[in-house]
C-alpha cells in the first residue's frame, strides 16, 4: 500500500520539499511494519483499572455481595489480596483462584472469612456466606454453589473491588470448620456435589448421611483432633475411610474440637499446601504437606494419594 499516490514523471520532478518528505516516510515505514501488536494473551489480561501492582504475602482487603439462594438473600464475605487491610482496601492486581468458606454453627460469613485469611495472604479470593439459621446441610451445600456462581459473576462485571480479580474456568476449592465441615463432606457426596469445586479441606467436621457416597468426588483433606468430644474422631474417621482417593487424614493428637493446636501451624500450612496442588497444579505441594505433618508435634497423617 502507497502511503503517497504515484506522481507522473510527465509532470516535472518533485519539489525539494516533497521529496524529503517521501524520504522519511521511506525511512519510517519499516518501523510503522514492525510496531509490536499486542498478543491475544495480552489481550486477554484482566482488568487492572483500580488497582494496584503488588506482590505477596498480600494484605486482606473485604467486601460483601448478596447471594440469591432458595428465596432469599444472603450476605457473603469476600476476602481478596489487597495492598492494605479492612473492607474496601485497594485489590492487588491479579486473577485468584477462589476458595469457598463455611463457618461453624455459631459463627457467620465474615469470621470464616477471617479465620481464613492466610489463604488470601498467599493469594486466593475467599468467599464465606453466611448460612440461615439451622441445621440445613443440603441447603447450607446449595448455598455455596450459588455463592460460587455469584462471585464469579461479579468478578465479570465491570468496575468494582472484584472486577478482574477472579478466575472465571479452572477450578475452585472449599474449606469449612465444624458445621462448615460437614457442609464441605456434601460437596463431596454424589447428591449435593459440584463439578467446578476440585478440592475440599475439611477441618474437625465428619458426615452424618447415612447414605454418604463420596465415588468419584473430589481430592478431600481432614483435619481432626482425637479428643474432639463434639464429633468424635471415630466417626471422622470412618467418614475418611468412606471416601475414595485421593484424600488425606490429619489426626492431631490431644486436639478439641476447637482445634487448638498450641501455636503450631499446621491447621494454616497444610490447607494451603492441599489447596496449591489442586487448584494452582503444584506437583510438589503434597510433598510439602508430607513433610509439614512430619515436622509438627501434634499432627500425623494418614493419606491415599
Amino acid at each position: 500500500m502507497r502511503l503517497f499516490p504515484q506522481t507522473s514523471t510527465a509532470r516535472g520532478p518533485l519539489s525539494p520539499a516533497l521529496l524529503a518528505l517521501a524520504a522519511l516516510t521511506a525511512m519510517l515505514a519499516p518501523l510503522v511494519a514492525t510496531t509490536p501488536q499486542p498478543s491475544p494473551a495480552a489481550a486477554a489480561e484482566p482488568r487492572r483499572a483500580g488497582c494496584v501492582e503488588a506482590s505477596g504475602p498480600f494484605h486482606v482487603g473485604t467486601t460483601t455481595v448478596t447471594v440469591s439462594s432458595r428465596g432469599r438473600d444472603l450476605p457473603a464475605t469476600v476476602a481478596y489480596p489487597a495492598t492494605s487491610d479492612g473492607a474496601g482496601a485497594t485489590p492487588v492486581c491479579r486473577v485468584s483462584p477462589l476458595v469457598l468458606a463455611g463457618h461453624g454453627s455459631g459463627g457467620d460469613g465474615a469470621s470464616a472469612a477471617a479465620l481464613h485469611g492466610y489463604l488470601v495472604e498467599a493469594g486466593y479470593v475467599v468467599a464465606a456466606p453466611t448460612f440461615p439459621g439451622g441445621f440445613d446441610i443440603a441447603g447450607y451445600a446449595k448455598d455455596v454453589r450459588r455463592t460460587l456462581t455469584t462471585v464469579r459473576a461479579v468478578s465479570d462485571r465491570s468496575g468494582g473491588l472484584l472486577s478482574g480479580r477472579v478466575r472465571q474456568g479452572g477450578p475452585v476449592g472449599y474449606i469449612g470448620t465444624s458445621m462448615g465441615a460437614i457442609v464441605g463432606l456434601a460437596l463431596v457426596d454424589s447428591d449435593q456435589r459440584d463439578g467446578r469445586i476440585r478440592a475440599v479441606v475439611a477441618k474437625a467436621g465428619t458426615s452424618f448421611d447415612p447414605t454418604f457416597r463420596p465415588v468419584g468426588g473430589p481430592p478431600l483433606l481432614m483435619l481432626n483432633g482425637d479428643a474432639d468430644t463434639v464429633i468424635p474422631y471415630a466417626g471422622a474417621r470412618e467418614t475418611y475411610q468412606q471416601a475414595r482417593r485421593t484424600k488425606g487424614l490429619i489426626t492431631l493428637s490431644g486436639v478439641g474440637h476447637d482445634l487448638d493446636t498450641g501455636g503450631d501451624p499446621v491447621l494454616r500450612t497444610t490447607s494451603t499446601a492441599f489447596l496449591d496442588r489442586f487448584l494452582r497444579s503444584r506437583d510438589h505441594a503434597l510433598g510439602r504437606l508430607q513433610r509439614i505433618v512430619s515436622e509438627s508435634e501434634v499432627a500425623s497423617l494418614r493419606k491415599r494419594w
